[in-house]
């Protein structure tokens, strides 16, 4: 099953800040501040003081982290 498939089923369209961080087993805080400073690329919607990530987007964030060798 493709990574995105497994986020929409686990997810839904959206998540939120809590959801990201906890996929990426980092800090909610760290997940905030390299989207404020720009260090993490992830197409977002902000609500207010909420962030809503698409499932889709994270899933092709995640995959080109996984392709990119550092």
């Amino acid at each position: 099953m493709k990574l995105e498939q497994q986020l929409l089923e686990r997810y839904g369209v959206l998540m939120d800040l809590d959801d990201v961080a906890g996929l990426m087993k980092i800090k909610r805080q760290s997940v905030y501040q390299q989207i404020y400073r720009g260090e993490m690329n992830l197409p977002h919607i902000k609500e207010g003081k909420k962030y809503l990530f698409p499932s889709s987007s994270v899933a092709q964030y995640l995959e080109g982290l996984m392709s990119t060798p550092n």
